[in-house]
């Protein structure tokens, strides 16, 4: 949409995980508390319009929002067709 050239993009990327408590004991916790991300982008263009492309890219990003910001979940579950809660 930009017309950004960018004729080559390396990205590492790295969740680091972490788990705590006992699934016997049900209180397991798992917890993700950083995600780090690295792009080396090469591009014949002018440095500030590919820094605008990356702006986009992470601002229009689903999962980075999700991560990122609050997200309420809503679970739902069925035992044999019935519903089942749990807290």
């Amino acid at each position: 949409m930009m017309k950004v050239d960018i004729t080559g993009v390396r990205a590492h990327i790295a969740v680091h995980f972490g788990l705590e408590g006992s699934v016997l004991q049900g209180t397991i916790q798992a917890s993700a508390p950083k995600v780090e991300t690295n792009y080396e982008i090469e591009s014949p263009d002018d440095p500030e319009r590919v820094a605008a492309v990356l702006r986009n890219a992470r601002n229009g990003c689903w999962v980075r929002a999700a991560v990122a910001n609050p997200t309420p979940f809503e679970d739902k579950s069925t035992l044999n067709g019935e519903p089942i809660f749990f807290d």
